[in-house]
């Protein structure tokens, strides 16, 4: 295996300074001593390493050969295809190794840690910045090289080191890991890696997920590829993620996924905040179930990310939208920034934007650019159907017209929502609703519904209320007694106002009563203010998601990852 023969090429560099230098070279000097690890490392695949040995003592208690040194690795770029990794830039250690001979080995140990610093180091095509350098030290009770020069074989490699980072920062996919340790050893051709992240933080504004502490481990034997496992967690255990993967170091190409156990939102808590800061600014007043799972894959062309969210029962507001029952999985191609590909299917139960729609379907789409693409999304109304033409809009400063398209409305049911006494129709109605979106404002403007055939509309209340009561020949007892069995030809509704506050509607009606006035045609035209607001909302606490919502839901979303 490739890395591990240039593992052993730099070991063989190290040794090769304490072995020539115990069986006598000493006097030869630090220069000669340099110039053999150099040659050493440019075998093993640093074709620009040097080497420079700076000190040169016994060690205390004769342990071995004292070394100061000096490695620079040259750039990582010829090295690249040494260690089957796709990097580039350069690495440089520096600091003491005591060296000593043991039988037919050899071991390299650092008096204290080895000073790491990085130049330019990119990974895979990402860039990767130690701003405040590392450590290389041995593991406790353990040299950091055992080797046996008597032959080339990366078995004959035995490697236990200690690379630690108060702070590495990859800003292309914007992540900040603080407080990084890195455990790699080597025991008889079989490797391991065992990594923990105190804190690793995604640095946009607002970040799509919270911080989590990290830890990872990686195994390979012989030339099989890598395996990984490992788990992530946030600071108060509500969000838990398991982690799986493989890096296969011939083909320098790998993957991690991570699947998230499922998240209980109460309508009380922390809320998504608590999870992913990016959703809060997007949706408050989150309740419901989320779960999900989130992919990064490298190779030489670079990384990419992607993943997939499962919602179930999701209730909350986006800005002054209300929504409920929201079900379904939803596909991400991308992480950082977040991007979901047109095609996404939700179910839901209840979207209120000024009318309250149920039983809806939404068919999208979210860009690079933070827009929400909807080509198709349609709900169940009073019987019928609306549905929306296609628009975009932006989530947390949503502006913007969308018409929604109404038909075969029926008009008894549309009345049963006001549950008052006595009124009752028959009829089907069509037209066009235009919701506008003004920042925290969503308005109707301009809508109109219409009959689609002729229809009745009766009020004939045992007790009428106060307002509609009048002395014989008055207008309203006029407008009662014509309202007792209209048989209207044409109905037509207009409605405009402000969802959350007055909203007006006009309504006009062209027919006769068979017994108001020998059923001379008469035309009606009323206007409503404030009324239709609370008949549409009428109910909606006693509101439940109806079976067909979860009967959407298939997939990855029936059962928990």
């Amino acid at each position: 295996m490739r890395l591990g023969r240039a593992l052993a090429g730099t070991a063989a560099a190290t040794v090769t300074l304490g072995l020539a230098a115990i069986g006598g070279a000493i006097l030869a000097g630090p220069a000669l001593l340099g110039g053999l690890a150099t040659e050493a490392m440019r075998e093993a695949g640093f074709a620009g390493a040097a080497v420079q040995v700076t000190g040169l003592r016994l060690a205390d208690d004769w342990r071995g050969l004292r070394l100061e040194v000096a490695v620079d690795s040259g750039p990582l770029e010829a090295a690249a295809a040494a260690l089957d990794l796709p990097m580039a830039g350069r690495v440089a250690l520096s600091g003491a190794l005591v060296v000593a001979p043991d039988g037919g080995t050899a071991t390299a140990t650092p008096d204290g840690c080895l000073s790491v610093t990085a130049e330019r180091l990119t990974v895979s095509g990402q860039p990767l910045v130690l701003p405040a350098g590392g450590s290389l030290c041995a593991v406790p009770a353990a040299p950091l090289l055992r080797w046996s020069p008597a032959t080339a074989e990366p078995a004959a490699l035995g490697l236990a080191m200690e690379v630690t980072a108060p702070r590495l920062d990859a800003p292309a996919v914007t992540l900040r890991a603080e407080q990084v340790v890195l455990r790699l050893g080597q025991v008889e051709g079989v490797r391991s890696l065992d990594a923990t992240v105190a804190k690793l933080t995604n640095t946009a504004k607002p970040a799509p997920v919270v911080p989590l502490a990290v830890t990872l481990r990686a195994a390979q034997t012989g030339e099989e590829p890598w395996t990984i496992d490992g788990t992530a967690r946030d600071a108060h255990g509500i969000l838990a993620v398991t982690l799986t993967g493989r890096h296969d170091q011939a083909a320098g190409a790998g993957s991690l996924e991570a699947v998230t156990r499922p998240i209980r939102l109460a309508p009380n808590g922390p809320g998504l905040a608590a999870v992913s800061p990016l959703a809060a600014g997007l949706f408050q007043k989150a309740s419901g179930t989320l779960s999900g799972m989130a992919t990064v894959a490298w190779s030489a062309k670079g990384m990419t990310t992607g993943g997939q969210a499962v919602l179930k029962d999701l209730a909350g507001n986006a800005g002054p939208v209300t929504v409920a029952g929201v079900g379904g999985t939803v596909a991400l191609s991308s992480l950082s920034p977040p991007v979901i590909p047109p095609g996404q299917k939700l179910a839901i139960g209840l979207l209120d934007v000024g009318i309250p729609l149920t039983d809806g379907t939404l068919l999208f789409g979210y860009g690079r650019d933070g827009r929400l693409d909807v080509d198709r999304a349609q709900w169940r109304w009073a019987g019928g159907t609306l549905r929306a033409d296609p628009f975009k809009l932006a989530p947390d400063k949503p502006k913007g017209a969308v018409t929604l398209h109404a038909d075969g409305i029926d008009a008894a049911r549309l009345l049963e929502l006001i549950a008052v006494d006595g009124l009752e129709a028959s009829g089907t109605l069509s037209g066009t609703l235009p919701v506008v979106f003004a920042g925290d404002r969503v308005t109707l403007d301009g809508g109109v519904l219409k009959s689609t055939a002729p229809g009745t509309l009766r009020y004939d209340p045992a007790n009428p209320p106060a307002a509609m009561k009048g002395e014989e020949g008055s207008p309203t007892a006029m407008l009662m007694g014509a309202l007792t069995d209209f048989r209207y030809e044409t109905l037509r509704i207009t409605i405009d106002g402000e969802a959350g506050g007055e909203l007006s509607a006009g309504l006009s009606l062209r027919g006769a009563n068979p017994s108001f006035y020998d059923g001379y045609p008469v035309a009606l035209n009323l206007k409503l203010s404030g009324a239709l607001d609370r008949i549409l909302r009428q109910n909606l606490d006693v509101y439940r998601i109806p079976e067909t919502v979860r009967d959407r839901m298939t997939g990855f979303d029936q059962k928990d990852p």
